[in-house]
């Protein structure tokens, strides 16, 4: 039956090709689809698999817009391949050969158009679309047919089964339209919403969206292949909703399943469980690569991998991310100190049952640059005099000068001085040296300078720190402090005067009549004052202590080996004696001199019967 007459039977807005053709055999008073398109000349089948010059055709036929048919017809782009209003879908995106449906869009679609007007929408293709976006109610499967091709009859299937159609209609409400399948009919409209998802085709974005939605809701360890469409339905929405940041959203959804095992060993399989398995064997061919080299960076950034270590196809280039052991051996330091340097720098906690270091962050890249520039920048005494260029002992000099202060080292547990010290002391030396190059003073090294004056070669450094030597020039061919120059004649009017404004403190102990140790400690307890002065004779700096000092603690305290000096006993004997009759020194560390507090002290001794004995007068 060939009709030459122009019909006029629009197309209803995002109605497919096959369910247009369907309804429109109807319309033509024929049985089947596969009639009228042989009475246009080509195959059902032909059509069906997505022909855009029989789209023309048909379209012109029934006098629809040809543009609309092709827009929201499924279109066969190769094999297993499809595109529908412009978005690319593969066999597993796509429901072809069932029929799902909206029970009440169709009745509402009767209603309006009559009895072939019901027709099928191209969303209602899609898997990962399983309600009606108008309706807000879950989409029905009619019965499939015997032979697959008659499933693509939409309006027969919707005569055969209309009965069940309309009860489907008073079914309760089950479920509601995600933000994830607004997402996809948004995205077949044309409308951009999601830059990062909106990159990938079709497939792969809603596919992503389920996959990680999955593992997010029920952990790593659900398969695949046993989620039912209800689960998958709200993994999509998971999965869409942590991917609405984008890129950084896929980051942080995994960061949520990275587990602390991570820190000490390579579990990412175990860790991500079904996305990764999807990542490896989902057969979606270079379309996924984009994917997987961003998943793959984040796995060699969060992960300990070592160089070369295979991960979605392709090695680490270098490891970003450590364990204990392997951080140590990149490093090259033994195991036990670098448990020590991450327990005492606060990267790692020692559990003292298990005798185990457990970390409390990855070891990164950066952490291991760090610890290595603090590896090289810290010298033990050696090469600190080295690099200063100066004996052992002047070393030593200045670090009791507080010049240069060591630290203890984290890795080996020794002093040790920060590299960046000891140029920034250089730095600040060279700031005092003269700008003339020649001086007519007589200038010579800090070493001879030490010797000539007899002062400690740190006193003249810090002379030089303190802007007190004008004349100071350095020797460029020279390294070090041994460079530097300094004028006799202003370091000697720069020396303090060679006066003693104290005693020493082996003087103050003869004196207070208490050991050596017990003057340290008087001092350490600020009972005692200390001036540095030079010493007359030996033209050295001591530490002295003032006479008003000796005097200021003498109005306070009378010490045990006074008291015995003036009750002419011994200091033993009447250190227990007065202990006897109630009179205590002060509470001091052992082995320090008894000290008594002198408020009160005479009345007590004479309470006790202690009285000063008589002096001989000579006859």
């Amino acid at each position: 039956m060939r009709h030459n007459h122009q019909l006029v039977f629009p197309i209803r807005r995002f109605e497919t090709a096959t369910s247009y053709v369907s309804r429109l055999t109807r319309y033509c008073g024929l049985n089947a689809p596969n009639d009228l398109c042989l009475d246009q000349g080509f195959r059902w089948q032909d059509f069906i698999a997505g022909n855009d010059v029989l789209f023309a055709k048909l379209a012109k036929f029934g006098g629809a817009s040809a543009n609309d048919m092709k827009q929201w017809a499924i279109r066969t782009t190769g094999r297993h391949q499809y595109e529908v209003s412009g978005q690319r879908a593969g066999k597993g995106s796509l429901v072809r050969t069932r029929l799902r449906v909206c029970p009440r869009c169709l009745v509402q679609d009767r209603k309006k158009w009559g009895r072939y007007g019901a027709y099928r929408r191209h969303l209602w293709h899609f898997r990962s679309v399983r309600s009606c976006i108008v309706h807000g109610r879950p989409l029905i499967t009619l019965p499939s047919e015997k032979y697959t091709i008659l499933n693509y009859d939409f309006a027969g299937q919707i005569e055969k089964n209309w009965s069940a159609i309309e009860r489907a209609t008073e079914e309760p409400h089950v479920c509601s339209t995600t933000n994830f399948e607004l997402y996809i009919a948004a995205r077949l409209n044309g409308a951009a919403q999601n830059s990062f998802l909106d990159a990938m085709p079709m497939f792969l974005a809603t596919r992503l969206c389920e996959i990680l939605g999955l593992v997010l809701l029920n952990g790593p360890g659900q398969k695949i292949s046993k989620a039912s469409e209800r689960e998958l339905g709200l993994a999509g929405q998971a999965g869409f909703e942590a991917l609405r940041s984008g890129e950084n959203g896929l980051y942080q959804a995994l960061d949520t399943l990275v587990t602390p095992m991570a820190l000490r060993t390579v579990r990412h399989q175990s860790d991500l469980g079904a996305f990764f398995e999807w990542l490896t064997l989902a057969a979606m061919g270079p379309d996924l690569e984009p994917l997987k080299d961003k998943v793959r960076a984040y796995l060699f950034r969060t992960y300990p991998f070592a160089e070369g270590d295979m991960v979605l196809g392709k090695p680490c280039p270098a490891a970003s991310t450590f364990t204990i052991h392997g951080a140590w051996q990149a490093l090259g330091i033994q195991r036990k100190r670098m448990n020590r340097y991450l327990t005492e720098e606060g990267l790692a906690d020692l559990d003292e049952v298990d005798d185990f270091i457990r970390l409390r962050g990855s070891l990164s890249a950066d952490d291991l640059d760090r610890i290595s520039e603090k590896m090289a920048n810290r010298l033990n005494s050696f090469e600190a005099k080295d690099l200063l260029n100066v004996s052992a002992e002047m070393l030593q000099l200045l670090r009791d000068a507080t010049i240069l202060a060591p630290r203890t080292d984290a890795l080996d547990q020794i002093p040790k001085y920060e590299k960046r010290d000891i140029e920034q002391l250089m730095g600040r030396l060279m700031q005092w040296v003269s700008k003339q190059k020649k001086s007519e003073k007589e200038t010579v090294t800090i070493a001879d300078a030490s010797r000539r004056v007899r002062c400690p070669g740190s006193d003249i450094v810090q002379l030089i720190l303190d802007g007190k030597l004008r004349t100071v020039q350095r020797d460029e061919s020279v390294s070090g402090l041994a460079g530097f120059h300094v004028s006799l004649a202003e370091l000697r009017k720069a020396l303090p005067p060679l006066e003693m404004t104290g005693i020493t403190k082996g003087e103050a102990s003869r004196f207070l009549r208490v050991t050596y140790p017990t003057i340290n400690f008087l001092i350490a307890e600020g009972m005692l004052a200390t001036v540095h002065v030079r010493n007359p004779k030996s033209r050295q700096f001591v530490h002295a202590v003032p006479d008003e000092s000796i005097a200021k603690f003498q109005s306070k305290y009378e010490t045990l080996g006074e008291l015995a000096n003036r009750y002419r006993r011994a200091a033993g004997p009447l250190g227990c004696h007065l202990e006897s009759k109630g009179i205590c020194p002060i509470e001091t560390p052992v082995g320090i001199s008894w000290l008594y507090e002198r408020k009160g002290l005479e009345r007590r001794l004479q309470k006790a019967g202690l009285t000063t004995p008589c002096e001989k007068v000579p006859t």
